[in-house]
């Protein structure tokens, strides 16, 4: 059983994530792995603190400046593997929108990621994040 404090936690690392990487902050999204991390993504893999920083400040630096990019977290679910050691699948709306007014929003994708986050001094982070469109859709792995 996950209690309500780690629940609340665990869906906050996921939402500082989210607001840590759209305001282009990637000293705080990294911040939010452990030091042995690995990070899985279709467009590259990171593993180690070091190498999810490098990857971070290697997306950001391609982005638009004309747009802002939104990562919305979406269907959270948890599951606990021990005390210090949740998995933690969630739905992922990422979007872009224009600066100029009228505001025009494109979705770009929708992904699942599929997450341990471990228990630390500093509070929740991630031990791996993997990110993928192509992750079937299975509320059983969580029974």
């Amino acid at each position: 059983m996950i209690d309500a404090a780690d629940r609340l936690a665990i869906h906050e690392l996921l939402d500082r994530y989210c607001h840590s990487i759209d305001a282009a902050r990637g000293e705080l999204c990294a911040a939010l792995f452990t030091d042995d991390a690995t990070l899985e993504t279709p467009v590259g893999v990171a593993e180690g603190a070091a190498a999810i920083q490098e990857w971070i400040d290697g997306r950001l630096a391609m982005r638009q400046p004309e747009i802002q990019v939104r990562h919305s977290p979406l269907s959270v679910l948890l599951a606990p593997i021990d005390a210090d050691q949740v998995r933690v699948r969630s739905t992922l709306l990422y979007t872009w929108e224009t600066l100029e007014i009228p505001r025009e929003v494109d979705v770009k994708s929708t992904v699942i990621y599929e997450d341990v986050v471990r228990r630390m001094a500093q509070g929740w982070r991630f031990a791996s994040r993997k990110c993928d469109t192509q992750i079937p859709l299975d509320d059983d792995y969580f029974r």
